[in-house]
C-alpha cells in the first residue's frame, strides 16, 4: 500500500490519459475504429493460437474439443482478415464484429446444451448469452453505421469511466496518511 501511496500521481496520470483518449475517440470515431480493428486483430490472433493449441494439447480435458479447436481457428481467420487491411477493416468492422458475435453466440448456445448434459446448474445462462449474442450481432450487422457508432461509443464511455475511476483513486491515494 505504501508503494501505491507514493505513486498516487501515476494513477492520476493514467486517469487523465484515459479521459483524453475518450475525448479523441468521440472526436475521431473513424480513427478509433481503425485502432480497434488492429487491437482486435492482434488479440484474436493471440487468443486463437492459444485456444487452438489448448484444444489440441488438452483434448482429453475438453468433451467438445472440436468446437474449441474450431473457435480457435475461427479467431485466427478473423485476425488475419482484420490485420490484412486496417483501413478496409475499419470500414467493415461492424460487419465483422457482428458476425463474430453471432458465431460466438451460436457456440455458447451449443456449449450450454453440453453443460446441461453434465448437469451444470447454470447451463441456462450459456443458452441465454448465446441467444442475446446472436440478436446483438444481427443488430450490429444489419445497420453498419449503428454498429460503428455503437462500437466507438461504448469504447469512449469505457475509457471515460476507467479514467474517472483512476483519477478518483489517485486523489484518494494522495490523501491517505
Amino acid at each position: 500500500m505504501k508503494t501505491l501511496q507514493k505513486l498516487w500521481w501515476f494513477t492520476l496520470l493514467r486517469g487523465i490519459i484515459l479521459l483524453i483518449l475518450a475525448f479523441f475517440v468521440f472526436r475521431h470515431p473513424a480513427n478509433a475504429l481503425m485502432g480497434v480493428a488492429i487491437y482486435i486483430g492482434i488479440s484474436l490472433l493471440i487468443t486463437g493460437i492459444l485456444q487452438t493449441g489448448a484444444s489440441i494439447g488438452f483434448k482429453d480435458l475438453f468433451p467438445n474439443w472440436g468446437w474449441v479447436l474450431a473457435g480457435g481457428l475461427l479467431d485466427i481467420v478473423f485476425a488475419f482478415v482484420l490485420l490484412s487491411n486496417p483501413a478496409l477493416t475499419a470500414a467493415s468492422l461492424p460487419f465483422v464484429v457482428g458476425f463474430w458475435i453471432i458465431v460466438s453466440g451460436i457456440m455458447s448456445f451449443a456449449d450450454a446444451f453440453q453443460s446441461k448434459k453434465e448437469e451444470a446448474p447454470l447451463w441456462w445462462l450459456g443458452l441465454l448469452s448465446g441467444v442475446l449474442s446472436v440478436v446483438i450481432g444481427y443488430m450490429i450487422m444489419s445497420n453498419l453505421l449503428f454498429g460503428a457508432l455503437a462500437i466507438t461509443t461504448w469504447m469512449g464511455i469505457g475509457f471515460a469511466i476507467v479514467g474517472i475511476v483512476n483519477i478518483v483513486i489517485g486523489f484518494k491515494l494522495k490523501s491517505l496518511k
